[in-house]
């Protein structure tokens, strides 16, 4: 079986290695270390079975590789290893057709497990701790946080959104509330630490 291991950070690819050693017998593991490297080695080596990508790398922004690595191989079976750990985002990842999600924080006999499972074909989830988010938001308000994480006035997230500036107001009201904060910038800091908002 060939693996591709796309991760920037060198000690946490030799940590994926020795996993993947350890959870298969016969396995052939190719590694990259930012997205532009682990497309070429994608087009290259078309028996790739597995690849486990980090979303923070080189050469893509946020959920972007994700999203094209599924649009150009829709069949390979993508599994999202990271630190963002909040349930919303790890939606969004499954969303975007990920196959499976395994946390930076969880620990080694977890990571072998769900690794056999995925392989199995199960959809496999791993936090690195329980967690739970409390914060619900509709689509319409995510969309409004995105546009408010780029410095937007209520007037200008209106107009981008095609609604009224007393709706963008009621949208940023309820963020304000969500986040437990008492302005925009500290709604926006808090969004990003709880993985709503990818940079």
């Amino acid at each position: 079986m060939k693996v591709l291991i796309t991760e920037d950070h060198e000690l946490y690819r030799d940590g994926l290695r020795l996993l993947l050693q350890e959870a298969f017998e016969d396995i052939n593991i190719l590694e990259a270390g930012d997205f532009p490297g682990s497309v070429s080695l994608l087009k290259k080596h078309r028996d790739v079975a597995l690849l486990l990508l980090d979303i923070h790398i080189p050469g893509t922004s946020g959920l972007e590789g994700l999203s094209k690595i599924k649009q150009t191989w829709p069949a390979l079976p993508v599994v999202i290893v990271s630190i963002v750990d909040s349930q919303f985002s790890i939606q969004q990842m499954l969303q975007l057709g990920a196959d499976g999600f395994i946390s930076k924080t969880s620990g080694k006999a977890a990571m072998v497990e769900a690794l056999r499972n995925i392989v199995a074909g199960e959809q496999v989830i791993v936090h690195g701790q329980e967690h739970v988010d409390s914060q619900i938001l509709t689509s319409r308000q995510i969309e409004a946080l995105g546009l408010l994480s780029r410095g937007m006035t209520n007037k200008e997230i209106a107009t981008a959104l095609k609604i009224s500036p007393v709706t963008a107001r009621e949208h940023v009201s309820r963020l304000l509330e969500v986040f437990d904060c008492e302005n925009r910038t500290q709604v926006v800091l808090k969004a990003r630490q709880a993985g709503f908002i990818f940079d």
